[in-house]
């Protein structure tokens, strides 16, 4: 499902199709995206969003973003590199803790199975 890299940017990228994936259904989820500057993600029923600047943009290929959560002093590093070979590849980078590398990496392979379900429908 993920061997489409132009379907996989425009998931991605595309605000409509973000917030229709990337969390779960129950969350009221309200995305911005300018591949210029950068993005918010946010879900005012739980109160909880992240924010960023693109640091790199090769479309479809490559996205590099800055990634903080509200709340944060410090932002950590995505990667998302996208090939019709291997898929998509989502490197995050930065964290301060080991509690933090758990919790994030939880919350990306939550967030890529809907990613996955969302692409098959």
């Amino acid at each position: 499902l993920f061997d489409d890299p132009r379907r996989v940017w425009q998931a991605l990228t595309v605000p409509e199709q973000l917030a229709a994936w990337f969390w779960p259904a129950r969350f009221e989820t309200e995305v911005s995206v300018d591949l210029s500057s950068g993005y918010r993600i946010a879900s005012p029923t739980v109160g909880i969003a992240v924010s960023g600047e693109f640091t790199f943009v090769d479309q479809p290929h490559s996205l590099v973003e800055t990634w903080t959560w509200d709340g944060e002093d410090y932002a950590t590093v995505v990667t998302f590199s996208l090939s019709g070979s291997t898929g998509l590849t989502v490197t995050h980078e930065g964290f301060r803790t080991d509690e933090d590398v758990v919790n994030h990496i939880q919350g990306w392979n939550d967030c890529l199975d809907r990613l996955e379900s969302y692409l098959a429908s």
